[in-house]
């Protein structure tokens, strides 16, 4: 394998990477913008389900302290 191979090689990873990158990042908005949207819609029920979370973490973490 020569240096040209090795440049072209690189060139074409860069450009999937590229690639993965956008489409990446273009999922990443779609989901953000679609919490968004359920979050305004269902505004208690988003509350309630972060409330419940954080007390389930929140047991988890403190853990047992049998004294």
């Amino acid at each position: 394998m020569n240096t040209r191979d090795i440049s072209d090689k690189v060139r074409e990873f860069s450009g999937k990477a590229q690639d993965w990158q956008k489409k990446a990042t273009e999922t990443a908005r779609n989901v953000s913008e679609t919490t968004d949207q359920y979050v305004r819609e269902n505004t208690w029920t988003s509350i309630a389900a972060a409330a419940v979370l954080g007390c389930v973490v929140g047991f988890l973490l403190a853990g047992r302290s049998d004294d």
